[in-house]
C-alpha cells in the first residue's frame, strides 16, 4: 500500500513537472533553455541504466556507451540504408536492441566482477567503437544524418521518457527485484545461500539498464540529427554517464538525476570558458576529487544524512 501511495505521488510529480516544462517550453519558444535540459534529460535515462549494475548491484562499468551507442545505430542504420521503416519503429526497437546485445555479452562479461568488470566493459566500448568507425557497411566516419523532428514534439517526448523512466525506477528497487540487486551488493554469499541466483540478478540489472541506455542513445539521434561513433560510443560518454550517477550518489534514484544534471552543465559551461584544451576534464577531475573528499557517498546521500542529523539534533534539544 505505501509502495503504490508513493508511486502515485511520484507520477504526479512527474506530471507537474511534465507541464511546467511544456509551458515554459511555448513560453521560450523551445530556445537554448529547453534545449539544453532536454540534453540532460538524454544523460539521466542513460545514468539511471547505469545505476542498477553499478549502484545497486556494484558492478562498476566503464562502457555503458555501448548501449547509447547501439541505441543511436538502431535508428541511424536503417535511414542510412534506406529501408523505410519509420523512425519511431526503429526509436521502439532500440532498447530492445541494446537489451539483447546485454543479455548475449552477460554470459562472458558477468562471471568477472570488480576491477577486472570494469576493464572489460572498458575494453568492449572501445572495440566498438573502432568496429563502427573502420567498417564501412556501417557508414565509418561519415556518419548518418537523420530527419529533424518537430521540437514541440521531440522535446516534451524525451522529458516524459525521462520521467516515466525516473517512476519507473523508483517502484522497480521497492520491489522484491530491487531487493534482490541490493543483497547481491551487500551480501553475495548470503544472497546465494538464501537462493538468490547471483547471475540471474546481475544479467538483469545489466539487461533493464541496457535497455535504459539504448533508449536515451535513439533520442540522442533524434535529437542531434547525426548518428557517428565518436559521439555514440566515445569514452567520454561512459564517463558522463558513470560520473553523473557516482556524483549525485550511485544506488540511490535522484542520485543520478542531481549528479548527471550538474555534470553535464559543468562539462559544457567549462568547454564554453575553460581556455584550454580538454579544460572540461580539469574542472570535471577536480569537482570528483572534491566529492571523494566532502561526499563519499555522493551528494544527494549526503543531503539526506545531514538533513537526518539536523533534525536528531533538533529532536534531542527539546
Amino acid at each position: 500500500m505505501d509502495n503504490i501511495k508513493k508511486l502515485k505521488k511520484d507520477l504526479l510529480i512527474g506530471v507537474i513537472i511534465l507541464g511546467i516544462f511544456i509551458a515554459t517550453m511555448f513560453l521560450t519558444k523551445a530556445g537554448f533553455i529547453m534545449n539544453f535540459i532536454t540534453f540532460i534529460c538524454l544523460f539521466l535515462i542513460a545514468g539511471q541504466g547505469w545505476n542498477l549494475l553499478g549502484g545497486y548491484i556494484g558492478e562498476i562499468s566503464f562502457g555503458h556507451a555501448i548501449f547509447f551507442g547501439l541505441g543511436s545505430y538502431t535508428v541511424g542504420l536503417p535511414i542510412g540504408y534506406k529501408l523505410g521503416i519509420p523512425i519511431w519503429v526503429t526509436v521502439l526497437l532500440a532498447p530492445a536492441v541494446a537489451a539483447l546485445f546485454a543479455y548475449i555479452i552477460s554470459y562472458p562479461l558477468l562471471r568477472i566482477k570488480g576491477f577486472p568488470f570494469l576493464i572489460g566493459t572498458y575494453g568492449l566500448g572501445i572495440v566498438l567503437e573502432k568496429v563502427f568507425i573502420s567498417t564501412p557497411a556501417l557508414f565509418a566516419t561519415r556518419g548518418i544524418f537523420v530527419p529533424p523532428v518537430n521540437k514541440y514534439i521531440l522535446y516534451p517526448m524525451i522529458v516524459i521518457i525521462t520521467v516515466g523512466i525516473v517512476v519507473f525506477t523508483e517502484w522497480l528497487v521497492n520491489q522484491d527485484t530491487g531487493l534482490s540487486f541490493k543483497a547481491v551488493r551487500d551480501a553475495d554469499i548470503a544472497a546465494s545461500m538464501v537462493g538468490i541466483n547471483i547471475f540471474k540478478v546481475k544479467r538483469k540489472a545489466l539487461v533493464i539498464g541496457a535497455a535504459y541506455g539504448g533508449m536515451a542513445g535513439a533520442l540522442y539521434a533524434l535529437y542531434s540529427s547525426f548518428v557517428h561513433p565518436i559521439t555514440s560510443f566515445s569514452v567520454d560518454t561512459s564517463l558522463a554517464i558513470l560520473l553523473g550517477a557516482y556524483i549525485g550518489g550511485a544506488g540511490t534514484v535522484l542520485g543520478p538525476v542531481i549528479g548527471g544534471a550538474l555534470v553535464i552543465i559543468i562539462q559544457e559551461l567549462s568547454r564554453a570558458y575553460v581556455p584550454i584544451s580538454g579544460g572540461h576534464h580539469l574542472v570535471i577531475g577536480i569537482v570528483l576529487v572534491l566529492v571523494m573528499l566532502l561526499a563519499r557517498e555522493g551528494i544527494y546521500p549526503t543531503i539526506l544524512k545531514a538533513i537526518k542529523s539536523k533534525r536528531e539534533k533538533a529532536v534531542s534539544e527539546r
